[in-house]
């Protein structure tokens, strides 16, 4: 009984550390938006909350392939992507900024 109550207190150490070597708690996580989702044709990517000066955006398939897109700006921090052209399936869109090391990914499936 001791050997595992010694064993969840380590592992939620472990935890613990692990939290705060990601540099960010649940309280400090910034929003992202993707929406529609589902989309059949266009999503739309909203950074407005993120307040990031020069975002890396990237769409990934779930197995990892890097997807070829053209980002329209559609207002300040605020793109526009046309998806029509991809397979159904599930989609990563990874937000990234080397400065701030701020880095973000959302799924979204295409219909």
């Amino acid at each position: 009984m001791a050997i595992l109550l010694l064993v969840c207190a380590s592992l939620s150490a472990q935890n613990g550390r692990l939290a705060e070597a990601g540099g960010s708690s649940s309280d400090e996580k910034v929003k992202i938006e993707v929406f529609p989702n589902p989309t059949s044709d266009l999503i739309n990517i909203d950074l407005t909350d993120a307040e990031l000066s020069k975002p890396k955006i990237e769409i990934r398939s779930i197995i990892g392939t890097k997807m070829n897109i053209y980002l329209e700006k559609n207002g300040t921090d605020k793109y526009k992507v046309d998806v029509s052209s991809f397979p159904r399936g599930y989609y990563l869109v990874l937000v990234r900024e080397d400065r701030t090391k701020f880095q973000q990914t959302i799924r979204f499936s295409k219909k």
